[in-house]
């Protein structure tokens, strides 16, 4: 099966999802755990299949949407990562989101996986700034935002949850020290597709 690369970093490709993935993605989207900090909660098998299917609907659309994150070199499925429309206080808005099984949590791939998805949306859309969505109480994803240069900007509402916006300007973005690239490649030792200070 040919698949899409869509973003590689030192230890992890994004890819578009099929539905080979199915089992894994069922894995990840009803653990309980792993859902804890989203507006639905585990979901059902009928609702993991129509995840799969908006998924792979967003890519024809619009050509991004949620990745498959993969290890590289191995293969093996750790979670997704990747960019959702959402619209905050009536302005539309880029959000970087993603979810890994919880055996690969603490590890820096949570953050590695975001600033990847964080990297195509300055590199590859027409985008002046992208956000993350996230609990108060989910320290760990507020870390992982702001590891990827995001600062909190305000608390709002998003659907029946508090949630704080975390944002990044591609003014601010362009002046991080590593910025992940999704094309070409470098002998950094920090891995492909970095670009140095």
């Amino acid at each position: 099966m040919s698949e899409k690369v869509i973003a590689q970093s030192a230890r992890i490709i994004l890819r578009e999802f099929h539905w080979q993935d199915l089992p894994n993605l069922m894995l990840l989207l009803t653990d309980p755990e792993v859902m804890r900090f989203s507006v639905t909660g585990p979901l059902s098998e009928a609702q993991v299949q129509g995840f799969l299917k908006r998924c792979q609907q967003k890519y024809q659309e619009q050509g991004y949407w949620l990745w498959a994150a993969v290890l590289r070199g191995e293969n093996t499925f750790i979670g997704y990562s990747g960019l959702l429309d959402q619209t905050i206080e009536g302005h539309p808005e880029i959000e970087v989101a993603y979810r890994l099984l919880p055996i690969y949590w603490g590890q820096g791939l949570g953050t590695e996986a975001a600033a990847l998805a964080r990297d195509y949306a300055f590199s590859n859309l027409e985008v002046g700034r992208i956000i993350s969505l996230i609990e108060p109480a989910n320290i760990p994803s507020i870390r992982v935002a702001e590891k990827n240069g995001l600062r909190y900007e305000k608390d709002t509402t998003y659907y029946h949850l508090h949630v704080r916006v975390y944002a990044l300007s591609r003014e601010e973005w362009l002046r991080l020290p590593h910025v992940i690239l999704p094309e070409g490649a470098s002998d950094s030792p920090h891995g492909e597709n970095i670009r140095p200070k």
